[in-house]
């Protein structure tokens, strides 16, 4: 969960005065993890699939809902019947798409999350009413597994839709047991297609959402479109992005435009971070940038300056057989630096193993230089020394800080005052 001494950028803007809004369906970042922090509403799609949320708000919906829930999550009832009952998948789609009203009925009860018609219906009515100035947090899901588009979006990559065993197979076993099969090229083809798929219908309600706000601003208006991670297809031996720090995971889309300001599109080559996101947006409100906030503004990078900091990124999670893990207790660190946009290295504290690419030479990430270079190996151990000591070292004092609190009689200290 999100540390309660952490000041989120939501709770920045709302205190000088922006309406913040946002509507997700990500599991992890909930109101359950405080992720609501900040903002003045907060469409949370995964509201009722926390058993302790459920606990914590008892009431007959809740509880009612919990039996629905269960009663089609066992054995993965939903999937079932949406894989190999005829229709079914084609019928639900219809229904999501056409009456996204029918997701808040169906949200309570089943598997599904807020959907892209969902999510641009009800930010066209904040768009349509909105007056203050004001911060919008979308976060989608339509393109994360299990890939499920609908027959018109597939058909853009394919002559015919897959059939509903095939989907079955693809996203239920290819993807989520491939160390069960032998991957051939087709499988890896046929579920990008899927993927395609997805993005192709995403697309579409982008299309539908920026028109809508070109429409009602003329100006004064930041967009900015960035993922959240990329995907892998098996170019390592692995489907999806957990446990993974190679560039089909780390290089991900990053789009910034302000209506009224830029008129042409520059490809900007530098290496930036998402953490540089925040600080952005507080420049582009004319609010103070904390010193504790890691990133840099591409407020400048926006208006064609050029980067002014090193160019180095580090990227980390904690991984467990290729399975991602919330901290160092529950898993390993899986490490990478990248360097001036040549270089990289991976630290796998798991394997024990070290590998340094030639991002230029080899973009792929094959060919592993490890031992061909001792100077520049020393150089990425000491980087990564120094990163993992900051970290632990930061951990510790925010560890002693909480504790601390916890550790207050509050009830003396109100007597006290």
């Amino acid at each position: 969960p999100l540390p309660p001494q952490k000041i989120t950028l939501p709770q920045l803007l709302s205190e000088s005065g922006v309406y913040t809004y946002s509507i997700h369906s990500n599991p992890n970042l909930g109101s359950y993890f405080n992720y609501d922090r900040g903002f003045d509403v907060f469409l949370d799609g995964e509201r009722y699939k926390n058993k302790e949320v459920n606990h914590k708000n008892f009431s007959i919906k809740h509880l009612f809902s919990n039996y629905i829930r269960k009663i089609l999550d066992y054995k993965d009832l939903f999937k079932k019947l949406m894989y190999r009952l005829k229709g079914f998948n084609k019928i639900k789609s219809w229904i999501r798409t056409n009456i996204p009203s029918m997701t808040e009925i169906l949200l309570p009860f089943t598997p599904i999350a807020y959907n892209a018609p969902y999510i641009v219906n009800k930010l066209s009515t904040l768009i349509g009413s909105i007056k203050k100035p004001f911060f919008v947090w979308a976060h989608f899901m339509d393109v994360h597994s299990p890939y499920n588009p609908p027959k018109k979006n597939v058909i853009q990559f394919r002559n015919q839709d897959f059939s509903i065993s095939e989907r079955e197979f693809l996203t239920s076993k290819v993807y989520s047991h491939s160390h069960k099969f032998k991957i051939s090229p087709k499988m890896i083809d046929d579920l990008i297609i899927l993927y395609d798929g997805e993005i192709h219908f995403l697309d579409e309600y982008l299309a539908k959402l920026l028109n809508l706000i070109y429409k009602k601003f003329n100006d004064d208006c930041l967009i900015i479109i960035v993922a959240d991670h990329g995907e892998s297809f098996y170019e390592h031996k692995i489907f999806g992005h957990q446990g993974s720090v190679y560039e089909e995971v780390l290089k991900i889309p990053l789009i910034i435009t302000e209506i009224g300001k830029i008129n042409s599109l520059n490809h900007v080559r530098d290496t930036v971070q998402l953490i540089d996101i925040a600080p952005t947006i507080l420049e582009y409100f004319n609010l103070d940038i904390p010193r504790n906030f890691q990133g840099k503004s591409l407020m400048a990078t926006i208006k064609g300056e050029p980067i002014d900091r090193e160019d180095l990124v580090i990227s980390e999670c904690y991984q467990k057989n290729h399975s991602m893990k919330r901290n160092q207790r529950e898993g390993y660190i899986l490490l990478s630096i990248r360097k001036n946009n040549e270089w990289k290295y991976i630290y796998n504290e798991e394997k024990e193993e070290e590998f340094i690419f030639n991002l230029i030479n080899d973009p792929n990430e094959k060919t592993n230089l490890f031992g061909k270079n001792k100077l520049m190996l020393q150089e990425f151990r000491e980087i990564k020394e120094r990163h993992i000591q900051k970290r632990n070292e930061s951990t510790k004092e925010k560890s002693k800080i909480i504790n601390a609190i916890l550790k207050l009689d509050l009830k003396k200290l109100e007597k006290t005052e």
